[in-house]
């Protein structure tokens, strides 16, 4: 019973850093001078877009987040967005600039 517990527990910030996130894409998605309304967010290539943008600033944030938790701060929630967003879709820009012709 206690390991269930446990568990659910330490999944609260992966679901916190995930959703905080995938807001963070739609915002980016949103200031893009193509999207007129909350539907053109929804519509194929920004749900590409949004897989590419998503999954390796999610991935970023969470490794920061174990960093952090390793380190026992108190602020790794908070630490982990603050960073993750801003280096996550830097790279991914980035990656799209160098693989771009």
């Amino acid at each position: 019973m206690e390991t269930s517990e446990k568990n659910v527990l330490r999944s609260q910030p992966i679901l916190l850093i995930a959703l905080i996130v995938l807001f963070a894409c739609w915002g980016l998605f949103y200031l893009d001078h193509e999207t007129k309304s909350i539907n053109d967010l929804f519509k194929v290539g920004n749900l590409v877009a949004l897989v590419l943008y998503f999954l390796p600033t999610f991935i970023i944030c969470v490794l920061l987040h174990n960093w952090a938790a390793k380190k026992q701060w108190k602020n790794r929630i908070s630490f982990s967005l603050l960073l993750g967003i801003p280096v996550g879709f830097i790279i991914v820009i980035l990656g799209l600039f160098t693989w771009m012709p």
